[in-house]
C-alpha cells in the first residue's frame, strides 16, 4: 500500500481512466434520469467521483481519458479483439457527450486518441511525466494499468480509496507490476476476447509466474515439462529400445531439474534420475508413474500447445507507452471551474444539488499558474490585446512590426474556403504577449465602426508586400489566399508553424494551433467553438462582439508568433531548417499559385455520365436481387449480411472490427466471388456508386461560380513520408487503372486553346533504390535502360531474359515494389495465386540476387531500432515511438517496415516537390503561360499553351530529370492531351 506522503499536489498528475469510471458509475447506479427522461445514473456517479478525487486529493495536474469510438490498433493485430463484447448500452451513449461537458465546465482536461485505448494513452502519460519528474496517481480499477505501477507512479481505486504502491500490487494481485502482463496473457480475458490459454485461470496462471519468474520462463518450463512427460510415456511404452528411451527421458529430467525452482518436484525429479542410473526397472516405473503427482502437468500441456495463442494474448495485454500525444503530461492542469456553465449544466441534468452550489459560489478547488517553462516566450504572459479602430493607430502598428521585423498573422472569416471566404478581421503579433486586432466586416446590431477595407490596404499592403519583412502563420496557405483576395498580397512568409511542427514529427495525431499551443507553451487556447458556439447555435465570426473575437484572433497571433520562434530553434537543433527553406518552405507560394489556379471541369459531361451511371446501377441492382433470389436494399450492410450469409449460406472469413459482423467490405467480397457471381456484381455495383456519387455528382457542386474550375487543397502535412495530398476535392485519387476512373478523367479539360502535359517520373522509387542500396545489379540495369521488371524476373528465376513470360515479369514487378513495403511472402501468393512455399522461395531468391538491396534493408532496420528515426536523402526525419520499449512485437514490425519505406518514398516525395519548385522557376525563366495544375503521385499535370507545348514539354523533362544527381538517370514520360483521360 501506500501512504501518500511522497505526493505533492502541484508535482502530482493524476490520471483519471474515463471509460472504465463511467461504466462503473453506470453500473452502480441505476434508474436515475431527468425530468426530460434522459439517463443520468452514469453522468451522476462519475460527476461525484471526479469532485470527490479533485477535493480529496487536492488535485492540481489531471487528464480524464476515454476510449475513442471506432477500432484501435490491437484490432489490427486481432481483428477479433473485443469483438464477443455487447455493443454500449444505448442510455449511456446518450450520456458520454454530457460527461464531456462537466468535464470541460469543471475546466479537467478530458483526452481520447483515434486509434489507441484509453490505457494505452495512460500508460505513456505516466512515463513522459515520470520522465518529467512528475509523481502519477492513476485512477482506475482495470487490473490491467497494475502493469505501469513503480517508484513514481502508484493507481487509487476510488471505489476503495486504496492507493497502490509496488508492494500493494503484490499484495492486491498476488504478483508484483512487472509480472501482472504475463498474468494477464495466460489467463485471458473473455470480456474482451484475449484469448490467453485454455483452462488456465487467474490463480493458476497467477502460481505459475510467481513461483518461476516471468512470461519466457513459464513457457520455457512449459516445454520442458511437455517434453518430459512425452518421454516418460514413451518409456512406459513396450519397446525393444528401453535404453534408448530411458536415455531420451534422462535427458528430459536433467533439463527440466537443471531450471525448476519448485523443490519438492525438483526433488522427485531428481530422485528418478538416480533411480535410473542404478538401474533399478520396478523402481524406476513406479516412480515414473508417480512423477504427475502435484505437477499440474494438463496446465502446462495446455500452455506448451498454445504458445503461440499466449504470446499474441501477451501483445494485447501490454501496455504501449509511445502513443502520440494531443499534449505534453506537462500541460495536463486543472483550471478555473466555468460556475454559470456548471450550473446550467446540473439544471439540466436534474442535479439540484450540484446546481445550487455552483450557483452560489465558485467551486473551492485550487486555480494553479500556467506551467513554468525554460523558453522565455512561453513565460510572457498571453493576454495584451488591443482592438483597432482607428487609422493613426494602425500607423502606429505598422511602424512597430517594421521595427521588429517579424510579424505574425491571422485572418478571421465567414467561411472555411479560402477562395470563398469574406474578410472579417486581421490579427498581428510582433512582439509576445502583445497582439492587435484590426475588424474590417463584423456586420452585428450595435456593432462599432470599423476601419475601411481600403484604409487597412493602404497602410498593410506595403507592410505584407515588403519582402525583407518576416512573416509567419499557421497554415499560411489559408490567410495568404484571404489576403491575396482582398488586396493585401503577402511576399515574404518565412515560417509556417504547421509545416514546422510537421516537419520536426511527421506523425503527430494532428497540427492545429491548439494542441500545439498547449503541448509546446503549456497555455490552453480560446476555442473556436467556444467563440462561436456548436451546432444549429453556431453563429459566423462576423456576428460576434469585436471584444471577443479580439480575445480570440489576437491570442492565435501571439501564439503562432511564439510557435515560430521555437520552432525554428528545434528545426535548426533537429537538422531540419535546410529541408524547410529549400523544399517545403519554398513550396507553400507555389501551392497557393496551383490551388488558386484550379483546373477547368466539363460538368455537362459529368453530368451525362451521371445520368448513365445511374441507369446502370439499377441494372446491376436487379441482376443482384436476382441472384439472390430476393429484393433488398443493396446499400444496407445489414440486408446484404442477411442475403449473403443467411439466405445464400456464404462464409465470411473477415469480420469487422467494431462489431464482430462478418465482413461484406472489398477484400471479402473478392474473395466470396470464387464462390458466387453475386460477390462480382457487388464489387461492379460499388465501383459506378463511388464514382457517381465521389465524382460525377459531386465535382459539378464544387465549381467555383467565379473562375469555373475547381479548385482542390493541397495539404503539405497529409502524409508520414512528406509526400502531398489533396481534399475539396481530392483529385489524386481519381481512378486511372480502370476504365470507368479513366472516363471520369475525360470530363478534365484544359482551358481554349491550351492542353494538358503529364510528366510522370518512371519507376522513382527502384531508381531511389537501387541509389540508396548501391545494389550493383539494379544500378546497371537503370543504367543500360533495361526492362527492370524483366531483368529481375530472369535473374531470380535464372533463365535468359528474352524466356521471361509476362505473368513472370508481374510477379517480379509485385516483388520490386512490394520491397519497398515489406510485402510478405502471404501476400504475394495471394495476390499472385501463388503457395506460400513459392512466394517464399521467391522472395528469397530475389535476396540472393539483389544482395545489395537485402542489405540496404538491413541497414535501415537497424539505424531505426538503434535511433528511432530515419532520414531522407534530403535529411527530413520521421520518428517511429514504437521502436521504443515496451512496444509489442507487431507495431516493432510494422514501424521497421515503415522505415524502410520512408527512407525511398520519403526521398520520392522530397525530388518531386524540389522538381516542382525547378519546373515553376523554369516556366518563370521562359515567360510561359503554361501553369503547373496538379501534383498526383510520381506526376505534374500542366496546362500548356497550344503553341508552346513542344519548347515547354523538353525544358520540363530537362528540369525533372536534373533535379537531384543520382547513380542512376531519372527519366521522366510525357504525354499530351486534350483531356486528362488522353494523358493517363
Amino acid at each position: 500500500m501506500s501512504t501518500g506522503g511522497d505526493r505533492q499536489p502541484g508535482r502530482t498528475l493524476y490520471l483519471v481512466d474515463g471509460t472504465s469510471q463511467l461504466y462503473r458509475a453506470y453500473y452502480a447506479i441505476r434508474r436515475l434520469s431527468n425530468a426530460d427522461g434522459l439517463p443520468t445514473n452514469a453522468t451522476y456517479g462519475f460527476t461525484t467521483m471526479l469532485r470527490k478525487l479533485l477535493r480529496d486529493e487536492q488535485v492540481q495536474r489531471i487528464g480524464v481519458i476515454f476510449d475513442p469510438p471506432g477500432p484501435v490498433f490491437r484490432n489490427e493485430i486481432y481483428p477479433d479483439y473485443k469483438s464477443h463484447r455487447p455493443p454500449i448500452p444505448v442510455d449511456l451513449v446518450v450520456q458520454i457527450p454530457w460527461i464531456k461537458q462537466i468535464c470541460e465546465a469543471l475546466a479537467v482536461p478530458a483526452i481520447e486518441v483515434a486509434g489507441f485505448e484509453a490505457d494505452d494513452l495512460i500508460a505513456t502519460f505516466a512515463v513522459k511525466a515520470q520522465a518529467a519528474d512528475l509523481n502519477v496517481v492513476i485512477v482506475a480499477s482495470d487490473k490491467d494499468l497494475l502493469q505501469l505501477v513503480r517508484p513514481g507512479i502508484e493507481l487509487l481505486h476510488p471505489a476503495k480509496n486504496q492507493h497502490l504502491d509496488r508492494d500493494g500490487v503484490d499484495a492486491h494481485f498476488g504478483v508484483p507490476p512487472e509480472q501482472v502482463r504475463d498474468v494477464l496473457a495466460l489467463m485471458g480475458d473473455a470480456v474482451d476476447n484475449i484469448p490467453g490459454v485454455p483452462g488456465i485461470g487467474e490463480k493458476t496462471a497467477i502460481a505459475a509466474v510467481r513461483t518461476y519468474g516471468d512470461f519466457e520462463s513459464v513457457l520455457h518450463r512449459a516445454g520442458l515439462m511437455r517434453d518430459l512427460f512425452q518421454a516418460r510415456d514413451l518409456a512406459l511404452a513396450q519397446s525393444a529400445d528401453g535404453v534408448g528411451r530411458l536415455q531420451r527421458l534422462r535427458s528430459a529430467l536433467d533439463a527440466l531439474a537443471a531450471i525448476e525452482v519448485n523443490l519438492d518436484f525438483r526433488a522427485r525429479l531428481e530422485a528418478l534420475i538416480a533411480t535410473i542410473d542404478h538401474g533399478d526397472p520396478p523402481a524406476i516405473r513406479r516412480q515414473m508413474k508417480a512423477l504427475d503427482r502435484g505437477s499440474s502437468f494438463r496446465a502446462w500441456q495446455a500452455i506448451a500447445e498454445h504458445v503461440d495463442q499466449a504470446r499474441l494474448s501477451l501483445e494485447l495485454v501490454t501496455l504501449h507507452q509511445d502513443v502520440p500525444l494531443p499534449c505534453a503530461p506537462e500541460a495536463l492542469r486543472l483550471g478555473q471551474s466555468d460556475r454559470v456553465r456548471a450550473s446550467a449544466l446540473f439544471s439540466k441534468l436534474g442535479f439540484r444539488g450540484l446546481t445550487d452550489e455552483f450557483a452560489q459560489a465558485v467551486v473551492d478547488e485550487p486555480v494553479t499558474e500556467s506551467p513554468a517553462r525554460s523558453d522565455s516566450i512561453a513565460a510572457v504572459p498571453f493576454g495584451r490585446y488591443e482592438t483597432v479602430l482607428e487609422t493613426s493607430r494602425l500607423a502606429d502598428l505598422v511602424a512597430e512590426c517594421r521595427r521588429e521585423g517579424r510579424v505574425a498573422v491571422d485572418t478571421e472569416t465567414d467561411s472555411v474556403d479560402p477562395l470563398r471566404a469574406r474578410l472579417v478581421g486581421i490579427a498581428i503579433a510582433c512582439r509576445s504577449g502583445e497582439a492587435s486586432y484590426i475588424p474590417v466586416g463584423h456586420g452585428y446590431l450595435g456593432a462599432p465602426t470599423q476601419l475601411r477595407i481600403e484604409a487597412v490596404q493602404e497602410h498593410l499592403a506595403p507592410l505584407f508586400s515588403d519582402p525583407a519583412l518576416s512573416m509567419v502563420g499557421q497554415n499560411l496557405k489559408y490567410d495568404a489566399h484571404v489576403l491575396r483576395r482582398h488586396g493585401l498580397p503577402v511576399a515574404g512568409w518565412s515560417l509556417d508553424t504547421m509545416v514546422a511542427a510537421f516537419l520536426l514529427d511527421s506523425d503527430r495525431a494532428g497540427y492545429g494551433l491548439d494542441g500545439l499551443v498547449e503541448e509546446c507553451l503549456g497555455h490552453r487556447m480560446i476555442r473556436f467553438e467556444e467563440l462561436v458556439g456548436r451546432g444549429s447555435k453556431q453563429l459566423t465570426i462576423d456576428r460576434i462582439e469585436i471584444e471577443r473575437v479580439t480575445e480570440y484572433a489576437a491570442e492565435d497571433a501571439d501564439a503562432t508568433l511564439r510557435l515560430a520562434v521555437l520552432f525554428e530553434r528545434r528545426l535548426t537543433e533537429s537538422g531540419l531548417i535546410e529541408v524547410y527553406r529549400k523544399i517545403d518552405g519554398p513550396l507553400l507560394p507555389l501551392l497557393i499559385k496551383m490551388e488558386t489556379w484550379g483546373i477547368r471541369v466539363d460538368a455537362g459531361r459529368l453530368g451525362s455520365m451521371s445520368a448513365e451511371f445511374e441507369r446502370t446501377l439499377g441494372r446491376i441492382r436487379t441482376e443482384i436481387c436476382a441472384l439472390a433470389g430476393v429484393e433488398f436494399n443493396v446499400d444496407s450492410p445489414k440486408q446484404l449480411r442477411e442475403v449473403l450469409f443467411g439466405k445464400l449460406g456464404l462464409k465470411s472469413r473477415r469480420r469487422t472490427a467494431k462489431s464482430g459482423d462478418a465482413s461484406t467490405d472489398a477484400r471479402a467480397l473478392d474473395e466470396l466471388s470464387e464462390e458466387h457471381l453475386i460477390a462480382s456484381k457487388l464489387l461492379e455495383y460499388r465501383e459506378i456508386a463511388k464514382l457517381k456519387g465521389t465524382y460525377a455528382d459531386a465535382l459539378p457542386r464544387l465549381i467555383h461560380p467565379e473562375t469555373g474550375r475547381v479548385h482542390t487543397s493541397f495539404h503539405p502535412t497529409g502524409a508520414a513520408t512528406g509526400r502531398l495530398s489533396s481534399s475539396d476535392p481530392n483529385l489524386q485519387n481519381v481512378p486511372a487503372r480502370t476504365a470507368l476512373g479513366r472516363r471520369i478523367r475525360e470530363a478534365f479539360v484544359p482551358e481554349a486553346g491550351f492542353l494538358f502535359l503529364a510528366s510522370d517520373y518512371s519507376q522513382v522509387e527502384l531508381r531511389i533504390l537501387a541509389h540508396l542500396s548501391g545494389d550493383e545489379a539494379l544500378v546497371a540495369a537503370f543504367r543500360a535502360n533495361e526492362d527492370i521488371h524483366r531483368l529481375t524476373a530472369a535473374r531470380v528465376l535464372g533463365i535468359p531474359i528474352e524466356r521471361v513470360s509476362d505473368e513472370e515479369r508481374q510477379r517480379a514487378k509485385a516483388v520490386n515494389f512490394g520491397i519497398l513495403y515489406g510485402m510478405s511472402e502471404t501476400r504475394l501468393a495471394r495476390e499472385q495465386g501463388l503457395s506460400r512455399v513459392e512466394a517464399h522461395e521467391f522472395i528469397e531468391a530475389y535476396f540472393a540476387r539483389f544482395s545489395g538491396v537485402k542489405s540496404y534493408i538491413e541497414r535501415v532496420r537497424e539505424a531505426a531500432e538503434r535511433d528511432g528515426s530515419v532520414r531522407t536523402l534530403f535529411g527530413r526525419i520521421r520518428h517511429f515511438p514504437a521502436l521504443g520499449q515496451g512496444s509489442g512485437r507487431a507495431l516493432r514490425e510494422q514501424a521497421l517496415r515503415a522505415a524502410v519505406n520512408t527512407t525511398v518514398q520519403g526521398t520520392a516525395a522530397d525530388i518531386m516537390k524540389l522538381a516542382m519548385l525547378e519546373v515553376d522557376a523554369e516556366l518563370g525563366r521562359l515567360g510561359s503561360r503554361a501553369r503547373v495544375l496538379l501534383q498526383v503521385h510520381d506526376e505534374l499535370l500542366l496546362e500548356v499553351p497550344e503553341d508552346e507545348v513542344r519548347t515547354v514539354g523538353e525544358r520540363v523533362r530537362v528540369a525533372m530529370e536534373g533535379v537531384v544527381d543520382l547513380s542512376v538517370p531519372l527519366l521522366v514520360d510525357q504525354k499530351i492531351g486534350r483531356s486528362w483521360s488522353e494523358t493517363t
